[in-house]
């Protein structure tokens, strides 16, 4: 995957749904899937390349839960040889948060 690893966080195996919104709007919003989540950070794998250095919004859906979500900034991208999904490493500016879920 990576090949130097920086982890100062416990990273979680957590392979879920999660959506990325461009803080731009420049873009429609992109569908992911979770490969690791920290306190401040997350691995994706996604099919769409998400450039280095864009600001992105995260959100994570989780059943029977309120959705998690944080902004973050694309660090790393990387794209298995051969082609596949890319993986795409997300530095968040503060911890994740639930959202208040309107009625």
């Amino acid at each position: 995957m990576f090949r130097e690893e920086r982890r100062s966080e416990r990273r979680y195996p957590i392979r879920q749904s999660a959506f990325v919104k461009f803080q731009t709007g420049e873009r429609p919003e992109v569908e992911t899937v979770t490969q690791n989540v920290s306190a401040h950070g997350l691995l994706l794998r996604c099919e769409t390349l998400i450039p280095i250095r864009s600001k992105i919004e995260v959100t994570l859906c989780f059943p029977n839960a309120p959705p998690l979500g944080g902004a973050g900034e694309v660090l790393r991208v990387e794209q298995p040889p051969g082609g596949g999904a890319f993986l795409i490493a997300v530095r968040c500016g503060a911890p994740w948060d639930f959202f208040a879920v309107v009625a």
